[in-house]
């Protein structure tokens, strides 16, 4: 019961690639730009100054839609692509040092909204990038990791997106991390397991074409083979994954978790405090 209750957390998993099909309908700035502010949030993590790290991703953040009205191809969706990148960088931190979330929670919630409304809007006209299909699956995930009724309601649909990703896109990594972590939080009833996620961390890994990409994709399948049991294999793919970065925060964090014995998924659910952060009014799914 407690899995099915805390499934589909999927915090940092939305460090999401660039695709060759992204191409189609988003600008080779904003797919060079993530690039870069994908190894930027793997080096923020080199520091413990919390209002530093979050003014660090909103400068960003400023620079880009600064650039986009006259280098994107679609600007309505790259506006809310980068929107959404830079919210769930900074959700994913706030995670992880504070236990009141709920107003950065109800964030997510708008930017899912926002994320929806284009795609129903779009899907069937002109259509919609794999990498906006990605965020939103990691947008909607990150809102409905902490209500049990919101991840009964949101569940399927985030392993939608997340596969429409995946069927769409070349080298999509964080899709496939995103779907590996879906597959791992799932219940079998829903189509999940820990087959299954396997299958998806070994295709993220495949996948990946940077160092920083990597870096993610090593970590979190090192945690999957920590809570597998194999704690060789977890040491081996933690390492390379350090030596990308090392003196990250992130790795450090994973180590000790790990030398107490906890997994990062673990952690995730214990962490989530399902319908603790939920606001009182925003219980609408």
């Amino acid at each position: 019961m407690k899995r099915l209750k805390n499934c589909f957390l999927i915090v940092f998993a939305f460090a999401c690639q660039v695709s060759t099909f992204a191409a189609k309908s988003m600008s080779s700035y904003t797919m060079q730009k993530y690039q870069d502010f994908t190894e930027c949030r793997v080096q923020a993590s080199k520091s413990s100054d919390y209002k530093a790290i979050l003014k660090k991703y909103s400068d960003f953040e400023e620079e880009v839609q600064a650039q986009l009205p006259s280098r994107a191809i679609d600007l309505e969706q790259e506006k809310l692509f980068w929107e959404s990148c830079v919210h769930l960088a900074k959700f994913e931190y706030v995670f992880n040092v504070s236990s009141d979330i709920k107003q950065e929670r109800l964030l997510m919630k708008d930017q899912m909204n926002r994320n929806e409304k284009y795609i129903s809007a779009h899907k069937k006209k002109d259509g919609v990038a794999p990498l906006f299909y990605m965020i939103t699956a990691d947008t909607t995930s990150c809102y409905m990791s902490f209500s049990v009724a919101s991840s009964m309601f949101h569940g399927m649909r985030v392993k939608k997106l997340y596969q429409t990703a995946v069927e769409e896109g070349t080298n999509m990594w964080a899709a496939n991390l995103g779907l590996a972590q879906w597959m791992y939080y799932a219940p079998g009833i829903f189509g999940g397991g820990v087959k299954k996620a396997e299958k998806y961390f070994l295709d993220a890994i495949k996948a990946s074409q940077t160092d920083y990409e990597k870096f993610y994709t090593y970590s979190y399948y090192a945690q999957f083979l920590f809570e597998s049991g194999k704690k060789e294999e977890c040491s081996g793919y933690m390492k390379m994954a350090e030596a990308i970065c090392p003196g990250s925060n992130y790795i450090a964090r994973l180590k000790k978790l790990n030398a107490a014995g906890i997994g990062l998924f673990k952690y995730n659910r214990d962490h989530s405090g399902v319908d603790n952060n939920t606001d009182p009014d925003a219980k609408d799914l």
